[in-house]
This record gives C-alpha cells, sequence and structure tokens, in this order.
C-alpha cells in the first residue's frame, strides 16, 4: 500500500494527490517534469526523466509525497511557472475562488487552471478541498472531451452506447452542477 503524504507540517500544499497531480499535469511541460525529475534524481530516476510519457511525472509524484526535499523544490517549480497567473487568485476564499472558476471554467486555460488549484492547493482549509476535486473533475472531463473529440474527427471508432455522467456515491443531485454556490457551499 502507498503511503501519501507522509510529509505532515513540511509538505508546502494542502492538495490531495490526484490534485497535485492535475496541477504538475497542467503547468510544468513534459521537459519541465523531466528536469525536476533530474534535479532530484538518483540513479534509479535517471531515466524515467528521459520519458515522454507519464513516467517521469508519476517519479515525480512518488518522491515529492515522501520527501520534503523534493516537495519544496516541486513547489518553487510550480511557484515559478504559475507567478503571473497565480497573484490574482492568493488570498481569495473558497467562495470567491468557486465564483471565479464558474465563470471562466468553460474557456479556461490550462495554466489559469492550474494557477487557481495552485492557489487553492496552498491555502489551509477543507472547503478548498472540495473546491479542488470540482476543478479537478471539470479538467479531466475536458481532457476526455478533447481526447473524444480528436478520436471522432480521425475516425476512430467509438463506444457501443453513450456513456453519462453519474453521481458520486452520497453525492445529493443538486450537487453536481458546478455553479460557484454548489462549488462552495459543500464546505459550510
Amino acid at each position: 500500500m502507498r503511503r501519501t503524504f507522509a510529509l505532515s507540517a513540511s509538505r508546502p500544499w494542502h492538495c490531495s494527490p490526484r490534485v497535485l497531480r492535475v496541477i504538475v499535469a497542467l503547468a510544468l511541460s513534459c521537459e519541465e517534469v523531466g528536469v525536476v525529475v533530474r534535479a532530484m534524481a538518483g540513479a534509479d530516476d535517471g531515466e524515467a526523466a528521459e520519458e515522454p510519457s507519464g513516467e517521469a511525472l508519476r517519479v515525480l509524484l512518488d518522491r515529492v509525497l515522501t520527501n520534503a526535499r523534493a516537495a519544496r523544490r516541486l513547489a518553487c517549480a510550480l511557484d515559478a511557472a504559475l507567478v503571473s497567473e497565480a497573484c490574482s487568485y492568493r488570498g481569495l476564499c473558497v467562495s470567491e475562488l468557486a465564483a471565479r472558476w464558474a465563470r471562466a471554467r468553460v474557456a479556461a486555460s490550462a495554466r489559469e487552471a492550474a494557477a487557481l488549484l495552485w492557489a487553492s492547493a496552498r491555502t489551509q482549509g477543507s472547503p478548498m478541498r472540495f473546491l479542488e476535486e470540482r476543478i479537478a473533475d471539470d479538467v479531466e472531463l475536458r481532457a476526455l472531451r478533447a481526447m473524444a473529440t480528436s478520436m471522432r474527427a480521425a475516425g476512430a471508432p467509438g463506444w457501443a452506447s453513450s456513456t453519462r455522467l453519474t453521481r458520486r456515491s452520497g453525492e445529493r443531485r443538486v450537487e453536481r452542477g458546478l455553479g460557484a454556490v454548489a462549488l462552495a457551499g459543500r464546505g459550510r
């Protein structure tokens, strides 16, 4: 079983590993992930840093979840990559962040989504965690839709039956909506 966030007070973010993966994937290019991995690489990680696949990202996340120095190095890389975008989100409460995301989510760039997630991840509080998960859901859904669109454009066969979004277990019907109230209301 993989241990996550064994860093307690020494990690510079408060989000889940899933959200951290989304932030890194949106904010850093494959080359930038490779640079960070090489900077903290041991003998066993050097080859993974050269992989253009998700292996370098996996190695990076495994390292930062268990190593405080690696976590600080990644935080510095994300701060540097998102400095211009994230400054407009710092210090905002969860309802303000949720309102901004609700307005921008359809047309938000990857860097804007990463900056909002990173600003939220650097802020303590469980309402922020709920907002981060919702934004990560949006980002993943946009990526899947983009992939499906490009597959259709390329003439790839689709699924036999149409898929539809389903609620998570224990989630109320109205919570799936992504309005600012639905995003922020869960943490009260």
